[in-house]
């Protein structure tokens, strides 16, 4: 059996003002670090045998913070990326709505139909994701593996083991540093063991409105 516990970036400011988020490098905040705290000693007897991360610094620095000071080695995987927003990247919803009407509702309500301008469906996404997962999971067979990434990639993943449409992504949020964790067996099976578990994070550190619209 392999174990692998996917955990979700902590918080950016990106994240708190509802600005769409890809392939731009922006850091956690004060309240993601605070966030990666709480994942790091809700995993704190976990025994990994190695950890992978996007590349990116959010997710590659919230790994860091879980892993402590254990000897666990880090691998930077660009699979493990979040999707690639094009020119989508740094917008808020207003902002998206006066550039590219309707766009944003539409990602909203039908996120596996959007190709935008510049960057990568879902369905591209799901399709990098799984073979950088499937060849993670073969390289560490029978091994606990702790995976930091984005709520896109992780989604696809899961949504891939569970049969889901793309078109329900945002029914099954992955709120930051939040859990889940799948279990492979030898013969291919997986099973979703937990998905977006966020109990050890308290009220004070999550978001009001996790995703969406700012609503005054």
């Amino acid at each position: 059996m392999t174990t692998v516990y996917m955990v979700r970036h902590g918080e950016t400011d990106w994240n708190g003002a509802h600005r769409m988020q890809g392939r731009s490098d922006i850091p956690l905040n004060e309240r993601g670090r605070e966030q990666a705290s709480c994942a790091a000693k809700a995993l704190a007897d976990v025994p990994f045998d190695v950890i992978y991360t996007s590349p990116l610094s959010r997710a590659e620095k919230t790994a860091e913070i879980i892993r402590g000071k254990r000897n666990i080695p880090l691998i930077e995987e660009k699979g493990f990326m979040e999707i690639d927003l094009g020119k989508w990247d740094g917008h808020t919803p207003d902002e998206m709505d006066a550039l590219y009407p309707g766009q944003y509702d539409f990602w909203r309500s039908s996120p596996g139909d959007v190709h935008i301008d510049g960057g990568e469906t879902f369905r591209q996404v799901q399709e990098r994701a799984w073979k950088a997962f499937m060849a993670m999971v073969h390289r560490e067979e029978g091994k606990t593996v702790l995976l930091v990434s984005h709520m896109g990639c992780l989604s696809t993943i899961l949504f891939k083991i569970a049969g889901y449409p793309l078109n329900d992504l945002w029914k099954h949020p992955i709120g930051n540093c939040a859990l889940c964790r799948v279990e492979a067996g030898a013969e291919g099976s997986m099973h979703i063991a937990e998905w977006g578990r966020d109990d050890y994070i308290p009220g004070r550190l999550k978001m009001k409105v996790p995703f969406g619209r700012v609503k005054d």
